[in-house]
């Protein structure tokens, strides 16, 4: 028998044959250009549509009649344009800023905008606005109230400095119960003794130096809520010792740009409570001026009719006197000497009627002196609260409710 021929177990190789011609050409077909990518030289991007990089670098602004077209004419129009866009300098802008600013100067006042705005019950504005505020806000009162201000706000700064040192221990020893150095929070007890202690005594330098500003708002917000009260008694004593205490405790206070904002709140809310007791101090004092006009116009005409009434009486007992004188020297009753003694007697008698009468007069006008005095103080009280938050705790607002001073306030003054 023939041999047979084995079959062979071994594995086929890995590798795949080279199918080729025998001219040793590809056997794949041949790939146009206008179906092959081509790559972009800087990029290294392969496009995505192989026919729209055969025009080569020649521009097309269309028409388009197919969508490759249509894609090369907006790449036309992309190649066209610089790979970097630098700005020109606005000059017309710069004109045109400064003529709106030309004109917003010109326009009338009702147009403008305001300085600043209100947030979080505190009014905030810019440090430019707030120069020309203050020198629109001099401009209406007299040089004497101008001076007193500028004075004011350098003893408040020269104050300001001074609580911020730290006192000696020694001072700080010698503090008694009178002058507590903090309130605490929610504290009933101590919140009834600062308010005795606001009325009864005089603030220490040591004392407010010691203090923080928690405790520092919390009395001040005791004091705010009690003004009105203690304007309203008329004591003299107890409107001196409130300013003593407004002044210490509103230079102990941070500046305004270290507060929060709800405790810029509180020295806001102290200032519109001093506008509102000024306000109402106007008002009344308005209308006693008004009533007294109007009585002092009823009383001179009952005081014609008064004098005339009382121009008989005053005559009267003289001719009764000289009357019954002539009688009794015709009857020989009374002599020279009794006559004398009669108009003696009338004459003591009507003095004693004008003294009695001049005597409520020149009380009343003590009292009324008195009065001036005290609404004067409480007035400078309230000026000072209102000037002190509306300069230095950024409240602007509320310093066009200032009084402008007259001229006779301006001369007791200086």
């Amino acid at each position: 028998m023939p041999d047979k021929r084995k079959a062979s177990m071994s594995a086929p190789s890995p590798k795949r044959l080279r199918i080729s011609n025998e001219d040793g050409s590809d056997t794949l077909p041949s790939m146009s250009s206008h179906d092959r990518p081509r790559n972009n030289p800087i990029y290294g991007q392969k496009s995505a549509f192989p026919g729209l990089d055969d025009g080569g670098d020649e521009l097309f602004y269309g028409p388009a009649d197919d969508g490759l077209e249509y894609l090369r004419m907006v790449r036309s129009e992309a190649n066209s344009l610089p790979s970097l866009f630098i700005a020109p300098i606005a000059r017309i802008g710069t004109e045109r800023l400064e003529a709106d600013t030309q004109s917003d100067a010109d326009a009338p006042e009702l147009h403008k905008f305001p300085a600043g705005f209100f947030e979080d019950e505190a009014y905030v504005a810019p440090v430019e606005a707030d120069k020309e505020s203050v020198a629109a806000t001099d401009q209406r009162f007299p040089d004497a109230q101008v001076s007193y201000y500028n004075l004011l706000r350098h003893r408040f700064l020269l104050l300001r400095s001074t609580l911020r040192c730290t006192p000696p221990a020694t001072a700080i020893a010698a503090l008694d119960d009178a002058h507590p150095i903090s309130l605490p929070d929610r504290n009933t007890a101590a919140r009834k003794e600062w308010r005795r202690l606001l009325l009864t005594v005089e603030p220490r330098m040591v004392q407010l130096a010691c203090m923080d500003l928690d405790s520092i708002l919390r009395v001040l917000s005791i004091l705010a809520r009690g003004l009105g009260e203690n304007v309203r008694a008329g004591d003299a004593d107890r409107i001196r010792r409130l300013g003593a205490w407004a002044w210490a405790l509103l230079g102990k206070c941070r500046e305004v740009g270290e507060l929060a904002t709800n405790q810029v709140g509180e020295l806001r809310d102290l200032g519109k409570r001093a506008v509102k007791i000024l306000h109402r101090m106007q008002e009344t004092e308005s209308k006693r001026s008004a009533e007294e006009s109007d009585a002092s116009d009823s009383e001179a005409g009952d005081g014609e009719e008064a004098q005339t009434e009382e121009a008989v009486p005053v005559e009267t007992p003289s001719k009764e006197a000289l009357g019954a004188s002539v009688d009794q020297a015709d009857a020989g009753l009374l002599d020279d000497t009794d006559l004398s003694a009669a108009l003696e007697a009338a004459k003591s008698r009507l003095q004693a009627k004008l003294q009695s009468k001049a005597a409520p007069e020149v009380a009343a006008e003590v009292n009324q002196v008195d009065g001036d005095d005290l609404a004067q103080q409480a007035r400078a009280l309230l000026d000072m609260i209102i000037t002190i938050v509306g300069e230095f705790f950024g409240q602007r607002d509320l310093l066009d409710a200032r009084e402008v001073w007259g001229r006779d306030d301006a001369m007791d003054e200086t």
